[in-house]
Formats: structure tokens, sequence, C-alpha cells
């Protein structure tokens, strides 16, 4: 059951930590049943193949969770398996998540920064399709600050899409990030217009999260989702 706090708390900083989601033996099968990521990846799209996440039963949990945060039952568009190794221990830069998924290209005003990936078209989507989803981070292992876990700076969400010199300009001291830590089971509830980043693991080992976005309304036609 979500408490006023958790939703209120997504509003104010653009993400809320939801523990003990799953058992942590739930992520370790949820772990044995994801393939393994190519070498020196840092992840895989897809990693359920078609028909994706649709039907499995902690998946559909998931799907109540981001229903229940977005007042409206939600779909899932995208499954991404971040997979940090002691071979594969990457840095991302401070960004927004600002493309979404859809089954196939068709120019719509406001729609714009088409991109192919992994076989999917992606384009980059107005701000209030965005403020409309809502991606759900599980953790399938524990993640500590030595970890590479994700840093993220509350509020940002409320600031809609942001130019390379804003982001510095907030960087820079106007805002304090936060270190998103977790134990395996544990959900982080975040919007894609909330800026994020990730460092390098100062301790090296696994750190697999299944990065889960949802959408609750269709597209303006002819544009449609791609569902996963």
């Amino acid at each position: 059951m979500l408490q006023a706090s958790q939703r209120q708390q997504l509003g104010s900083d653009g993400c809320v930590l939801l523990r003990g989601v799953l058992e942590a033996e739930q992520c370790s099968t949820i772990a044995a049943a994801c393939p393994a990521t190519p070498a020196r990846s840092g992840g895989l799209r897809n990693p359920f193949g078609p028909p994706g996440v649709r039907g499995i039963p902690w998946a559909l949990k998931l799907a109540d969770i981001a229903g229940g945060l977005l007042d409206t039952p939600a779909f899932a568009v995208r499954v991404i398996l971040f997979d940090k190794t002691p071979g594969a221990n990457w840095v991302v830069a401070w960004h927004q998540d600002l493309s979404i998924p859809v089954r196939e290209r068709v120019d719509v005003a406001g729609y714009r920064g088409w991109s192919l990936k992994e076989g999917v078209r992606h384009v980059q989507a107005p701000q209030q399709v965005l403020d409309g989803m809502l991606t759900l981070r599980l953790h399938l292992d524990d993640c500590d600050a030595g970890s590479g876990p994700l840093l993220v700076l509350p509020g940002s969400h409320a600031l809609g899409r942001l130019d390379p010199d804003r982001v510095q300009a907030l960087l820079a001291g106007q805002r304090a990030s936060t270190t998103c830590t977790a134990r395996a089971g544990d959900v982080l509830a975040m919007r894609p217009s909330l800026l994020h980043a990730s460092g390098k693991a100062l301790q090296p080992r696994r750190r697999r999260v299944l990065h889960i976005e949802y959408a609750a309304r269709d597209l303006p036609l002819p544009l449609e989702w791609h569902r996963v």
C-alpha cells in the first residue's frame, strides 16, 4: 500500500525509494532468468525478449505500483537491465531521460530527435508526455555507496527540459545531489525528467538493476507506444 508521504516525496523530489517491494530470494530468481549482458557492456535492452514483462507476476506488481503513483493504470514501454561489474564499471554523465520508444516513425509536431536503439524507434517527446511517465528501478543486488549507485538532483524534474548550461549551473551548487543506495528488492520510483547520473563503483561487484519505464496514456495518433 502506497503511503501519502511517498506520493508527496515523488511530487517534490521527483523520486522515492520503496523498501522491500520484493524479497531478496525473488530478486535472485529474476537475476538468474536474465541473460548475460555483452562483455564490457553495462546494459541490455529487452532482456526478457518478446512479449517482455507482460504477465510475469512480479512485473504485474510493479505495474500496479506505477499505476498507483500515476493515479491511473500503467503499462511498461521499455525495460533495460543495467549490470555494473568489475569488467563493466562505467560512468553515466548527468542527464534527463527524454526519449521514448514507439512502434514506428511517424513525424508528429513536438516530437524530434529520432534514433534507432536495438531495432526500436525512439524519439524525444514533449514535456507533457514525460510528465505522465514513471520509471521503476528494481534492485536485484544490494547497492551501497561504493557500488556506483544512482545520483539524483531532487526537484530537477520540475524544471522541464534543461540545456547543458542550466545543468552545469544546477550542479555548481544551487542544488545538492542525493545518492540512492538500496537493498535487493527495493524499488526506486523516479520521473524521467529528473536529472540523474552514476559514477564508477569503488568496490566493483555486481550491481544489477531492472530499469522499467511506464506510461499511462496513449500517444497522439498515429504514434503508438512500443509496449513490452
